[in-house]
């Protein structure tokens, strides 16, 4: 059976069209109790929801930097017109690694058209991204629901959907102009469309879309793999056609970024992003994010557990006709294993945190995928409260999404109530850069800032940029020499620094400023360097 025949006939005739059956009448009320429940959530989902996106919005149009990394995406952005200036060989000056692919700064590009400011634009890419991410996953709890799923049920399942990622820590990483939202909303968007396709051409867009998200982040391969896995359990024939499918159109677009930078994008994408790694610095970022994600991730796990089970029992007994079947039955089950999947493989993926130089957006696809997880394990509970007889034990999992719902909307409120020390402190933080954009906008080039988007303001050029390549010198992948040499010789006319003796310069380049530049005055937690008499 063809893998377009499965999805339009098997799961067509589990999952009947909502609107047919509310004619024929056949969807019940939920009682009472599972009404007030129902009401209660949303209002404390459309809070957190609401709470959050405003958040967000008063972060994206701060005009400075919110975040070290924006500098660099920035400066990717301004030159992705030109791949091979882009991707240029770090032996020339600037030096300055693309360590991504560039369709986010493409698409960044195309939206400052319509804002006339880069940094703005790229920061409502991501923010549209991260609203894109919290409706899709809401889509696809909706439409996986069973056709005699009371509406209100359906829809309250989707709006904890919604909810559920505007209260991890991750999705502060909304606002910023980093890769990261526009990737994985193509990753869910991916997944939703090959859980929900109809037809051979919709699964073959979702790959598409999968596709899309490696080109935005690399590290984005876990949705690719899920998808290619649950193909080949349902129809190994079809799953070699994408593979197959996938290795060709990646392969295109990799020829022609290298034919458009002289082999320079492999070693920007792949040689340069190999950094330094500790399994114990990742089971230590894993354990920070865990401490904030432990409901979140106990409900996935819930979730997945079935799918599990079901997995075990078909290999144990040599029996894959059995595992199909349960994938065929319904599109909530193949939803929920299309889900278990991707959780596992994205949270091998979130393990490379313990990269020198990672931060918390390496767990932003595994706790999204985690809030995927949830979201049909709850949905699940609310549409089948007339079946189930309520214990004091069997009401955790209903009281567990309520704790989860009213905790971060507290959260969210704490984010929101800004008391005066806080006001006084950005605009402190605002002035500060305002100065120091007047101070390199009147200095001559070339010069040096941490903060990148203050360069990018004052309309000057980034020389280099210091985290990457200190680690990369550190690694011994590049020779530092030439700009020890330019810092020695007081090339600068201005150094922007935080502080020259963390990690963001090598030993060797640290000392060359101290010995060659002196700090000047301090705004803020930026000093300005001039060159020693």
């Amino acid at each position: 059976m063809a893998i377009s025949k499965f999805t339009s006939e098997a799961i067509g005739k589990a999952n009947a069209d909502r609107g047919t059956a509310l004619q024929v009448q056949r969807v019940p009320s939920l009682p009472v109790t599972a009404k007030c429940y129902v009401i209660a959530l949303s209002v404390l989902a459309i809070f957190s929801i609401g709470g959050f996106f405003y958040w967000v919005g008063i972060q994206v149009v701060y005009p400075y930097e919110l975040d070290y990394g924006e500098g660099i995406v920035l400066w990717q952005a301004q030159h992705v017109a030109s791949l091979a200036t882009a991707y240029a060989p770090l032996t020339d000056y600037p030096y300055i690694v693309f360590h991504y692919p560039p369709l986010y700064q493409a698409v960044s590009v195309g939206v400052s058209k319509i804002t006339g400011d880069l940094l703005l634009a790229g920061r409502l890419v991501s923010s549209f991204s991260g609203v894109g991410i919290c409706i899709t996953l809401g889509w696809l709890i909706y439409r996986v629901a069973p056709a005699w799923v009371p509406r209100l049920a359906a829809t309250c399942g989707a709006a904890l959907a919604v909810a559920f990622p505007c209260g991890l820590e991750v999705m502060r990483w909304t606002p910023l102009m980093r890769v990261d939202m526009l990737g994985l909303w193509c990753t869910f968007a991916g997944l939703t469309i090959f859980v929900l396709a109809r037809t051979g051409a919709q699964r073959y867009i979702a790959l598409v879309l999968l596709l899309a998200a490696i080109y935005t982040r690399q590290t984005l391969v876990a949705g690719t793999v899920t998808c290619l896995i649950i193909s080949s359990v349902i129809n190994f024939r079809e799953a070699v056609k994408m593979l197959f499918f996938m290795v060709f159109l990646g392969t295109a677009v990799l020829i022609a970024l290298s034919l458009a930078t002289h082999g320079e994008v492999i070693r920007h994408l792949f040689l340069y992003n190999l950094n330094r790694y500790s399994i114990r610095w990742a089971i230590g970022a894993l354990n920070t994010n865990l401490v904030s994600t432990i409901p979140l991730i106990a409900l996935a796990a819930a979730a997945a557990l079935r799918p599990l089970q079901n997995f075990a029992r078909a290999l144990f007994n040599r029996n894959p006709v059995s595992l199909r079947a349960r994938l065929l039955a319904s599109s909530y089950n193949l939803a929920l294993f299309t889900f278990t999947v991707h959780f596992i493989l994205a949270g091998f993926v979130s393990l490379s945190a313990g990269k020198a130089g990672s931060n918390i957006n390496y767990f932003l696809e595994w706790n999204l995928s985690a809030c995927a997880l949830t979201s049909l394990f709850v949905g699940r509970l609310l549409w089948s409260w007339r079946k189930n007889s309520i214990t004091a034990v069997g009401a955790l999992p209903y009281l567990l999404p309520f704790a989860m719902l009213a905790q971060q909307s507290l959260s969210v409120a704490h984010m929101l109530v800004h008391t005066e020390a806080d006001r006084r402190a950005m605009a402190q933080r605002a002035q500060n850069s305002k100065a120091l954009e007047r101070i390199l906008r009147n200095s001559p080039e070339p010069l040096m800032s941490e903060d990148m988007t203050l360069l990018y303001k004052a309309g000057k050029h980034v020389p280099f940029e210091p985290a990457i390549i200190a680690e990369l010198a550190t690694t011994g992948v590049w020779n530092e020499a030439p700009l020890v040499n330019l810092i020695r010789n007081r090339t600068f006319s201005v150094m922007v620094i935080r502080d020259v003796r963390s990690g963001f310069y090598s030993p060797t380049v640290a000392a060359a400023i101290i010995e060659n530049y002196r700090p000047q005055e301090k705004y803020g937690d930026l000093t300005v360097y001039v060159p020693s008499q």
